[in-house]
C-alpha cells in the first residue's frame, strides 16, 4: 500500500483493467498534489505543474459535488477523477481521461461520459478507497439546491393567482409520483408546492400549517392506495400532526414536510419489498432501461431488492424464460427500432443494444426475428 495515496499497485492495476474494459480509458493514480504515481502519462506534459493542478482541481470538484465532473486537461483532453480518502482527508485520486478529438469524433459510438463518471465513483466506493458517505452527503446537498432553485424559477414563471390553483396544477403529478414510489419526482413537486405556499401565505404561520396539514392527509391517502399499510400511515399521521402542532417557526416546516414524505415513501417501498410481483416489475423496468449496457442478472436482482437466485426463479416462473433470454429479447426490440429509424452501421447498432460482438448480435436477432439485421432493415425500407 502506498502510504501517500491509499492504494497499492496491484489494486490499481485490477481497477484500471476493469475500467478500461468498460470505457476504453485506463485509470492512473495520483497523489494529493496531483503527481502521477501509477499508470502511463496520459498526455505529453503530464508532469507539468499545470497538469497536476488540473488533476487536483478534478479531485476536489468530485468531492465538492459528490460525483466526478469533467474538467479540461491542458493537452486537449477531457479529465475526470475521484478522491482517494482516509476519513475526511484527501490522500490521492484515481483519474481517467479521453482526448477531445476521440470524444467528438463523428460516426463513433456515443461515449456516455456521465455514466463513465458514475461508474468510476461506484468502482472506488466498492473497494472502500474513498469516503462514500461524504460523497453521498455532498450529492444530496447539490440535488437539494438544484430542486430548490428549479422550484423557485418554475413558480415565478408560472404566476399562479392562488394556492388552490397551484394545488389543482401540482397535486395530480405529486400523487402519481407517490403511487409510483418515485422519490425524486415527489420531492421536486413538493418543493414547488412549498415555495408557493410560503409565497402566498407569507408570515401567517397558522395558515401555512393548515395548508400543510391538508396536503399531508391527501398524501397519506395516496400512499395507502399505493400499498402502504393503513396502520403505518395512521401512526405516521398521528406523529406528524403532533410534531406540527409544536412547530413555532417557518424554518421548521419544510424539514417536517420532507420527513413526512420520506416516511410515506418508505412505507410504500416496504410493501413492495414484500410483494414479489412488484419487485419483478422493478427488475424488468431496470432491464428495459439499461439493456443497451453491460448488465448482469445480479445487477437486475439488486435493482429489485431480490436475491439473484430468487430473481431467477421469479422471472422463469412468471415469464417462462431465463434472465438472458428476456434480456436478449429486449435488446433485439431496441435494435428493431434503431434499424427502422436510422442508417447507423450494423456494428454500431449492435453496440448500442448491448451486443459487443456483431456475429452474436446477428445470431440472436435471427433467432427472434427469423432474419438477419440487414435483411430486416431492407424489409422495413420497403
Amino acid at each position: 500500500m502506498n502510504p501517500d495515496m491509499g492504494i497499492d499497485r496491484k489494486t490499481w492495476l485490477r481497477l484500471s483493467r476493469r475500467y478500461r474494459s468498460s470505457w476504453g480509458a485506463g485509470l492512473y493514480a495520483v497523489n494529493a498534489q496531483g503527481g502521477l504515481v501509477f499508470g502511463k502519462p496520459p498526455c505529453r506534459g503530464c508532469d507539468s505543474l499545470v497538469c497536476r493542478e488540473a488533476r487536483v482541481f478534478a479531485i476536489r470538484e468530485a468531492l465538492r459535488w459528490g460525483e466526478p465532473t469533467v474538467a479540461q486537461c491542458p493537452d486537449k483532453r477531457l479529465l475526470w477523477a475521484i478522491p482517494l480518502m482516509h476519513n475526511e482527508k484527501i490522500i490521492g485520486g484515481l483519474a481517467a481521461s479521453i482526448a477531445e478529438r476521440d470524444f467528438f469524433l463523428r460516426d463513433a459510438p456515443s461515449f456516455d461520459i456521465r455514466r463513465a463518471c458514475t461508474d468510476l465513483r461506484e468502482l472506488v466506493e466498492a473497494e472502500n478507497l474513498t469516503n462514500a458517505s461524504a460523497l453521498a452527503f455532498h450529492r444530496s446537498l447539490y440535488r437539494d439546491e438544484q430542486r430548490r432553485a428549479y422550484a423557485i424559477h418554475a413558480f415565478k414563471s408560472r404566476g399562479h393567482d392562488s394556492i388552490r390553483e397551484l394545488y389543482l396544477h401540482e397535486e395530480p403529478a405529486l400523487f402519481a409520483a407517490i403511487r409510483a414510489g418515485d422519490r425524486l419526482e415527489a420531492r421536486e413537486i413538493l418543493n414547488r408546492v412549498l415555495v408557493a405556499i410560503h409565497h402566498h401565505a407569507g408570515s401567517r404561520l397558522d395558515l401555512v400549517k393548515s395548508l400543510f396539514l391538508e396536503l399531508v392527509v391527501s398524501m397519506a391517502r395516496t400512499a395507502v392506495e399505493a400499498g402502504a399499510a393503513p396502520e403505518a400511515m395512521l401512526g405516521t399521521n398521528f406523529v406528524s400532526m403532533t410534531d406540527l402542532s409544536g412547530i413555532a417557526s417557518e424554518e421548521e416546516l419544510a424539514p417536517w414536510l420532507a420527513a413526512t414524505l420520506e416516511q410515506m415513501m418508505d412505507a410504500i417501498r416496504e410493501h413492495r419489498r414484500r410483494d414479489p410481483g412488484q419487485s419483478l416489475f422493478d427488475a424488468l423496468d431496470f432491464m428495459e432501461r439499461r439493456c443497451g449496457e453491460k448488465i448482469s442478472r445480479d445487477d437486475a436482482a439488486q435493482a429489485s431488492h431480490l436475491s439473484p437466485s430468487h430473481f431467477s426463479y421469479l422471472i422463469r416462473k412468471e415469464s417462462g424464460v431465463t434472465f438472458t433470454e428476456m434480456l436478449n429479447r429486449m435488446r433485439v426490440d431496441r435494435a428493431v427500432g434503431l434499424l427502422s429509424r436510422s442508417e447507423k452501421p450494423l456494428s454500431l447498432v449492435a453496440l448500442e443494444c448491448g451486443f459487443e460482438d456483431q456475429s452474436y448480435f446477428t445470431k440472436v436477432f435471427r433467432r427472434y426475428r427469423s432474419c438477419t439485421p440487414g435483411e430486416f432493415r431492407q424489409r422495413s425500407k420497403k
